[in-house]
This record gives structure tokens, sequence and C-alpha cells, in this order.
């Protein structure tokens, strides 16, 4: 378990990364319709200067994972041009839920998606309570006992249909539901994502996709 002086040192790193957001970042965050003052609102930022272990991430988006007592438990990292892996976190980190401070958030819905910054876009843009897991593999069993109370949780995962038949988002959104009490689906046009749809038919679809929630 992270200890609090380790949290603390991680959320000055990541307040760093987010007071040195560049132009390059903001130009990949507005090109997927997020702004800079929802950017400052989840703290995404530029890895400059890099802290221990984050060397590689130089120039990355950072994307951290804050508690809803504004601890840093961990960060992501995205980078920026069209390279593999597109994503990264540092050596031995373990897996949180992204976005957990909208759990407590007073509502009778929230929605779990497949990805941090698709989570961004639906609790930032739209002002729907949500939450991040990215894949299958990230999710764990007592996530869903977070989800206790509200009436309707939407599970919306990529409608990432793959050459050998297989989907993992629809797998994502089944394994997802299967441990989540009144639990809905949510399903996308074949190829698309959060951020596709969101860019493509803007916010008033995607919040009606959601049932018209606000």
């Amino acid at each position: 378990m992270q200890s609090n002086e380790q949290s603390k040192l991680l959320l000055e790193v990541v307040t760093r990364y987010s007071q040195s957001i560049d132009e390059a970042t903001l130009g990949y965050l507005e090109g997927r319709g997020i702004s800079k003052q929802v950017a400052d609102q989840f703290m995404l930022g530029t890895v400059v200067d890099p802290a221990p272990g984050h060397e590689q991430f130089e120039g990355w988006l950072s994307i951290p994972y804050i508690t809803a007592l504004g601890m840093a438990v961990s960060v992501k990292f995205r980078r920026l041009d069209d390279g593999k892996p597109k994503y990264g976190q540092p050596t031995g980190q373990k897996l949180h839920l992204y976005n957990v401070a909208d759990v407590a958030v007073d509502s009778s819905h929230i929605v779990v998606t497949e990805g941090e910054l698709d989570a961004v876009i639906i609790s930032g843009i739209l002002g729907i309570p949500a939450v991040g897991v990215p894949g299958v593999a990230a999710w764990k069993p007592y996530y869903a006992k977070l989800m206790t109370g509200f009436d309707t949780v939407y599970v919306v995962g990529d409608n990432d249909l793959k050459e050998d038949g297989t989907n993992p988002g629809a797998e994502f959104s089944k394994r997802v539901a299967s441990e989540i009490i009144n639990s809905h689906i949510v399903q996308l046009p074949l190829g698309m994502d959060i951020n596709e749809f969101y860019l493509q038919h803007g916010p008033t679809e995607l919040s009606t996709l959601l049932g018209g929630v606000k």
C-alpha cells in the first residue's frame, strides 16, 4: 500500500506536470475535444523534468489518478504520436479506478468507461459522474462494491471488432456489467469509442445515448 509520504511526493510531481502542460499536449487534447479548462480540472499535464522512474515518458501526456481526498495514488502516461506502446506507467505501479472521486457524487447514476480520457469527457464535459477502467484486465471485482447505491450504472466499452473476430470492448462491458447490480450496457456504433462518438455526434447525442441522464 502506498504511504501518505509517497502519495504526497507523487501529487507534487503530477501537479508540476499539470502546471507545465505544453502546446503539443494541449493540441492533442483539443483534438479529442478536451479543453484546457477540463484538462486543468483533471490535472492532465506534460511530463517535463521527469521524476525518477518517469524518464522514458518525457514529453508524454500525464494522467494522474487522484482520490476523493485529493491524494495521488498513481499516474499513467499517453504518447502524443502514433508510436507504440500508446500508454505507459512506472514499473511496479498498482492498478486503480480512474476518477474514483465521482463515486462520491450525489447522483442516481454513474458511467463506467473503458479508459481514462473517455471518463474525462463524460464527467468533465457532460457533467455526468464517470469512472474509467483501462480494459478488462484492469477491472477488479471489489470495484463493484463502489457502485452500490446507484440506481443505474452505465457500462460503455469500445466497440472495437478485431480481424480475428474478437471484440475486447464488448468483453469488457459484459465482464463489468456481470458484476454490478443495476448495470446497463451501452453499445456504441461499430468501430467507435466514447471519444470518437463525442467528436462525430456531439455532447447532446452522447448524453442521449446514455439515457439522457444529467
